[in-house]
């Protein structure tokens, strides 16, 4: 928690410099890239990684990072040929030019962020938490570091894409350097092809079911960018980043106790409402306040800390506030679905949660105003996550206790 709180705290305090130093179409120009880099990096790995938890022997988790490595090369590599092939197709597809030249880099961001993740996990195998929380600030210290020296003596919008790069291209290499995780990458008699079919499952279920939260996380970039234009992107990316990371990180905090809590309780009794009620509880009045300030003073808060230009994304903050603080509460809370073994119910609410997400963004689009669109983007999604939150409360009163 505390890297992770370090982390996102740098870019919290750098972006008020660097709202000065880019603009909104800037921000608009690397939030279209990073949601094509992390729609293609699901199948980076084909979700191998997952698996380097499991196995006993360290001969059979070299297996899966040999694995997962030829993986990354091949999706990386077909990545380049359909870049250098339909490069303009896909600017056009995009709906914004200035892309062009940003995807000959979508191959390397995606290499780096698969052996990024393949490191990572190598690290909480070795249980070297402390290196992984360190990892976290590095990321985060040099891709501010390298976003703000860019800005500042070059006045390019490249600076955001270099110092995403060289940020995982660095931390790469001071984990190299600094752990003993290069005899995972030594050669092994465990068969590559072994371990593919033992861990089949990561990539037949699980690449699906990332994808399409990824999908849904990503479509209103997507769609921002390419009908409303860099501008109204950048505007509603940024507001939507710096807002989703202390909900995260506070979200994430209550849900590692949740977790634990809820899972003991339902194990020993069948139930878990009793955590369930009162961490519902600390949730709504921990997120009350803020949420009601971001509702009534967003835009003069957004002009005021990021600079005039930047008054507009506090308008789309007020919209999403009713969705984000829903999503606040539900996020922790959700994960009674997992407790009671409902994952099939959470799958068809993602999928819900994807074609509500697309219909509401094709009726703002219908009526060319980013507004509507946002207005019918929150309210859906509101919609769903109180469907959330009905349903996990039932099911933690336990299986013989609901009703779905």
């Amino acid at each position: 928690m505390t890297g992770t709180g370090i982390a996102q705290l740098i870019p919290v305090l750098t972006s008020p410099i660097l709202t000065r130093l880019y603009s909104p179409e800037d921000f608009g120009l690397i939030a279209l890239y990073l949601s094509i880099v992390s729609i293609v990096s699901v199948f980076a790995t084909g979700r191998y990684e997952l698996a380097i938890m499991l196995p006993k022997t360290n001969s059979e988790v070299r297996a899966i990072i040999k694995l997962s490595c030829v993986i990354i090369f091949v999706v990386s590599f077909t990545t380049l040929l359909i870049v250098m092939i339909f490069n303009n197709e896909i600017a056009a597809m995009l709906g914004n030019k200035n892309i062009s030249t940003w995807l000959y880099f979508i191959p390397l961001s995606v290499a780096l962020t698969g052996f990024y993740q393949l490191v990572n996990y190598i690290l909480i195998r070795d249980k070297q938490f402390s290196k992984l929380a360190k990892n976290k600030v590095v990321v985060s210290a040099v891709n501010a570091g390298g976003q703000l020296g860019v800005g500042y003596f070059f006045k390019t919008s490249f600076g955001l894409l270099l110092g995403n790069i060289s940020g995982q291209l660095i931390s790469i290499f001071i984990i190299i350097k600094t752990t003993k995780i290069k005899r995972y990458f030594k050669a092994t008699v465990y068969p590559i092809k072994g371990v593919a079919y033992k861990y089949k499952n990561f990539p037949k279920y699980d690449i699906p079911s990332v994808l399409m939260n990824v999908l849904a996380n990503q479509m209103p970039l997507l769609i921002l960018g390419k009908f409303f234009g860099l501008g109204i992107l950048g505007l509603y990316s940024f507001m939507y980043k710096i807002l989703m990371m202390p909900i995260n990180l506070l979200s994430n905090t209550v849900l590692d106790v949740f977790k634990q809590k809820a899972s003991e309780d339902f194990n020993n009794s069948g139930e878990c409402t009793k955590i369930y009620n009162k961490t519902f509880r600390k949730l709504l009045l921990l997120g009350c306040i803020p949420f009601i300030i971001l509702g009534l003073y967003a835009p003069e808060l957004f002009g005021f800390v990021f600079g005039s230009k930047w008054q507009a994304a506090g308008d789309y903050a007020q919209i999403m506030t009713p969705m984000l603080f829903l999503k606040f509460i539900v996020n922790p809370l959700s994960y009674t679905f997992y407790i009671v073994q409902k994952q099939n119910i959470d799958l068809f609410f993602q999928v819900m949660l994807f074609i509500l997400t697309a219909c509401s963004l094709t009726i703002g689009v219908l009526f060319d105003n980013i507004n509507i669109t946002l207005i019918c983007f929150s309210g859906t999604s509101s919609l769903i996550y109180l469907i959330y939150l009905g349903l996990s409360y039932r099911y933690s009163k336990g299986i013989a206790n609901s009703a779905v």
